[in-house]
């Protein structure tokens, strides 16, 4: 056998060895990284295991109920006139009425605010025969009310909102858009904290239950990261003009969730 055979023969066996090794390290570098599917639920929890790392990544939910101390209302006063000038000047009047009477029955006027004005053309009927023409003008102020709760039991508080109602409808208020429920930033506060630790808890357990069926150990916490706290307010409700001298049932209580994304160490 000529030396360049074999040469040539050893080229080729060298050249398999070293294409079966580089298969063999990227088959192992694949197991290496194991990621269980997530998992959803209540909160919809996503967890990661991964093995190349020696961490499980898992987020907890916690939920808190807080009890509803502040009410909004939306209270309107719609006026027209022949003139933009005198549908601005009766709603001027009929307003000031509105926040008169609220005044007399404890609402201060920091907790009533102007949210919406608006002054516009009232057109004629349409007709396909005759075109429309303006007929006068219409003025449109509504102001947002805040009634709060200070000491009431729910009951008296529904009874509070119920006469706030009664009293700006007297006054000449036309148009109620519900009242919607919710609570003190302090309250809030409370209730994001007891909700954040319950996310902890619950990042924790999970974690440990699946170190557990996986026959491994939570060595440590690597890092915990809390995700933006959610506020679910009361639902707005329907307050008709109609319903005056019924109380408004306020809610028993208002949620507050919170995430926590936690990565811990497994041995």
């Amino acid at each position: 056998m000529s030396e360049s055979t074999s040469w040539n023969r050893r080229q080729v066996l060298s050249t398999i060895v070293i294409a079966a090794l580089v298969t063999l390290v990227l088959v192992q570098a694949y197991s290496l990284v194991v990621i269980l599917p997530t998992r959803t639920a209540s909160g919809a929890t996503g967890t990661a295991v991964t093995t190349s790392t020696n961490t499980i990544t898992v987020q907890g939910t916690g939920h808190a109920s807080v009890k509803p101390d502040t009410a909004t209302l939306s209270i309107g006063v719609q006026t027209q006139g022949s003139t933009a000038q005198a549908a601005i000047q009766a709603n001027s009047n009929t307003m000031n009425q509105v926040v008169i009477a609220l005044n007399g029955i404890g609402i201060d006027n920091s907790n009533i605010q102007t949210t919406y004005y608006n002054v516009s053309p009232v057109y004629s009927p349409y007709s396909p025969t005759t075109p429309q023409t303006i007929i006068g003008y219409q003025a449109l102020n509504q102001i947002q009310v805040t009634i709060l709760a200070s000491g009431q039991t729910l009951s008296e508080f529904g009874t509070k909102i119920g006469q706030v109602i009664d009293t700006a409808v007297g006054a000449g208020a036309n148009q109620l858009n519900g009242v919607q429920f919710s609570a003190s930033q302090a309250l809030l506060s409370q209730a994001e904290q007891s909700a954040l630790a319950d996310a902890s808890k619950d990042a924790s357990l999970q974690a440990h239950t699946i170190a557990s069926v996986l026959g491994v150990n939570i060595t440590g916490l690597v890092s915990a990261t809390t995700i933006n706290s959610n506020y679910y307010p009361g639902p707005i409700y329907a307050a008709s003009l109609s319903s005056a001298g019924t109380p408004i049932v306020a809610p028993n209580s208002l949620t507050v969730s919170a995430s926590v994304q936690a990565v811990f160490s497994i041995g």
